[in-house]
Order: C-alpha cells, then sequence, then structure tokens
C-alpha cells in the first residue's frame, strides 16, 4: 500500500514500520507512503541538479517616470515631488550615499540616516526596515511632511541651511549633492 503526501517540493519515499523487527523479508512486504518533502535540496542519494540560468529583463520601476535613478524612482513612488524631491535627494545622497543598508558609527539607520538616539523609541523605529529603502523614505516622507521640511537634517524647506547642529561644510556636501541632482529626472 502507498500512500502520498505534499509536505513542499521533493518527492520521497518512506517505509512505514509499525511494529516491524526490521528483516529484510518484513520491510520488503511493508507499506511505503510516498512525501515530499519541504526542502527543495536534493535527497542525499540523489545527483544535485544542474542550476538553470535565467536572464530577465532589468527591474521595471514602480513609477512611469523616465529617470534611470533608482533613489530618485523609489522617492517619486513614495510621494515626494519638486523641490522637495530634489532636496531629498541631496540630503539621502549626503547621509548614505542613498545605500539602504547603511549604518554609521553613530548609530544612524538607512538611506536617510534616522539616529538610533534621537528616534528609536518612536513607533515607526524599526532596525530592520530601516534597513529597506521603501520603509526609510517612507518614513523620511512623513517626518519631512512630503518633503516641505527638512529640520530633521538642518535644513528647511527651501533647502537652506539652519545651522543648529551641522557644520557648513556639511551643508555645503548636501549643495554639492543638490547641484549633481540627475538631470533626466527634473520635473
Amino acid at each position: 500500500m502507498t500512500k502520498t503526501k505534499l509536505l513542499g517540493g521533493v518527492m520521497m519515499t518512506v517505509a512505514l514500520i509499525a511494529g516491524l523487527t526490521g528483516s529484510a523479508n518484513a520491510l520488503a512486504s511493508t507499506p511505503t507512503e510516498t512525501v515530499y518533502a519541504k526542502s527543495n535540496a536534493p535527497i542525499a542519494t540523489e545527483e544535485a541538479p544542474k542550476p538553470t540560468v535565467v536572464t530577465t529583463k532589468a527591474k521595471e520601476p514602480k513609477s512611469k517616470y523616465p529617470c534611470k535613478n533608482f533613489l530618485v524612482r523609489d522617492m517619486i513612488d513614495a510621494g515626494f515631488k519638486g523641490k522637495g524631491l530634489r532636496i531629498g535627494w541631496a540630503i539621502a545622497m549626503r547621509e548614505s550615499g542613498g545605500r539602504a543598508d547603511a549604518i554609521s558609527s553613530t548609530g544612524d539607520y538607512g538611506v536617510f540616516q534616522f539616529n538610533r538616539a534621537a528616534h528609536g523609541g518612536q513607533p515607526w523605529w524599526n532596525t530592520t526596515k530601516l534597513l529597506t529603502r521603501d520603509y526609510n523614505i517612507m518614513v523620511a516622507y512623513d517626518m519631512s511632511q512630503g518633503g516641505k521640511t527638512w529640520y530633521p537634517w538642518d535644513i528647511d524647506g527651501q533647502g537652506n541651511h539652519k545651522g543648529a547642529y551641522t557644520s557648513v561644510g556639511t551643508y555645503n556636501v548636501f549643495k554639492s549633492w543638490y547641484n549633481k541632482y540627475p538631470s533626466n529626472c527634473l520635473k
């Protein structure tokens, strides 16, 4: 008697030994059950499958906007637009170079470098999520009130330096990035 169960993707046959002593005749006459293992890994006695090379097109941007800069596209998808988009992009480039996985030695996380000491108690704080581009940009969008105010980064809504806690040199790095905003992303 053979039974089949689905537990994943690899098929295995298992002998049901209910009260049998393990003799060769007993095992030969024992009903078997077909089981599908949870793993796609080959069974130890099987030959490993050869890898399949699949070529795919580049990931289509969520945004219909023709900009080729992934960070700008993701920010547009989050809702940034106009001058707020350009200021936000320059801040993200200043803070992390646009890297989602950036963690500073002072406990700043993600694209916009949210500081653990300053924001760690906020309900939106999640170290793992902050290291994903979409979540980090979404938090920046909310914190900047839709790209209208950038005070947490010591910049006002017009892109001017507030000078409360960053140096002129830090502001100049921001201005440098602001001036390098991708020309094909002007809106």
